[in-house]
């Protein structure tokens, strides 16, 4: 074989070489830009902050899973020319989005997150007023869904939409009754085309997950229903704060209830009246627990998970009696004339 020969082939292999790595090369680049997962379409809120450059913006969105490679996406923004583009502002991203699909997005400069924040004790009238403030839905639209605060108890228009098919905790719930108790308090994000009932379906789905099927073991064990675990936690939610005094107190509830004794909760009896803000003990409503024994009608807010595991798992003991003193600290007692002495003394 003769020198130029030679020299032809190695050439013919090298280029041959250099083809394939720029094949794998060109392959790889656009293989990064494609979605990292396409069937998780979970979105989340991604923060571009005023100032940052587009490389740090591209490890942030590798670091949060976002994107499959920071430095191919880079690539990507200089070649489109958007690296000056990127505009400040809370987005809402997801894995199974593009790399262009990402782009746009950060480019346009319309922020499309926001934030539903469901806090611990909010009641369907609170929830009900800040979608309304949103501008999501209506007060009354959502009540529809959702269903009328305590005062429509007895309404025969009340008749929210049942997702017990959807949500087998719900099956013990009377069906007459909305979901309050049942919307889990947590930060949602909220996009444009949310509605009431979309945003009432991301809390049951949060509540699902929260209430573990350990816990649902749990209250079977102890042949009692969600929904009375639910009611419990939402009167200890609004009563008292610390997950130990709410285990003390779901303990006195549950020995009042064993011996026949009127609950006397404040915050049930003022969930009942439809001012919500005066408490008359001798108006007659199925939310006065000190005209009527037992639980009242049903959960009077939205409880946390830990007022929910205070009723599943209460502590024993031998009171009757607390009191929430001035300085926040909660006071036992066994009987009344010690109820009546704390009163005296931290009131």
């Amino acid at each position: 074989m003769s020198y130029m020969k030679k020299i032809l082939i190695y050439a013919t292999v090298f280029l041959g070489i250099i083809f394939v790595v720029l094949l794998f090369m060109v392959g790889h680049y656009f293989s990064t830009l494609k979605a990292v997962n396409p069937n998780d379409s979970e979105q989340k809120i991604f923060i571009v902050l005023k100032g940052e450059r587009a490389k740090e913006i591209s490890e942030k969105l590798k670091d949060e899973k976002i994107i499959a490679n920071d430095f191919t996406f880079l690539i990507n923004l200089y070649l489109e020319n958007k690296q000056n583009d990127i505009q400040s502002g809370d987005y809402l991203l997801s894995p199974s989005m593009s790399a262009n699909e990402i782009v746009e997005i950060i480019t346009s400069g319309k922020s499309s997150a926001r934030k539903l924040t469901i806090v611990e004790g909010w009641t369907l009238k609170d929830i009900a007023e800040k979608v309304s403030e949103m501008g999501i839905a209506s007060k009354d639209n959502f009540y529809l869904i959702a269903g009328y605060p305590a005062m429509n108890y007895s309404n025969k228009n009340n008749k929210p939409k049942d997702f017990s098919n959807e949500f087998s905790f719900l099956s013990d719930k009377p069906k007459n009754l909305g979901i309050e108790g049942y919307l889990y308090p947590d930060t949602y994000n909220v996009v444009s085309n949310d509605t009431a009932e979309t945003i009432i379906r991301k809390s049951l789905e949060n509540f699902d997950q929260k209430l573990t099927q350990d816990l649902r073991n749990e209250i079977k064990r102890q042949k009692k229903t969600v929904f009375e675990i639910i009611t419990i936690a939402s009167i200890i939610e609004k009563e008292v704060k610390g997950i130990d005094d709410r285990k003390i107190v779901a303990g006195i509830l549950e020995n009042r209830i064993k011996i026949g004794m009127a609950l006397q909760v404040d915050a049930t009896t003022l969930y009942g009246q439809p001012d919500g803000t005066k408490i008359d003990n001798k108006k007659d409503s199925p939310y006065n627990t000190y005209l009527n024994r037992g639980l009242p009608l049903g959960p009077i807010c939205n409880p946390s998970i830990d007022s929910i595991k205070a009723a599943i798992y209460p502590t024993k003991n031998d009171y009757l009696f607390y009191l929430s003193a001035e300085n926040g600290k909660t006071i036992f007692s066994k009987t009344f004339e010690e109820h009546k002495r704390a009163i005296q003394n931290h009131l």
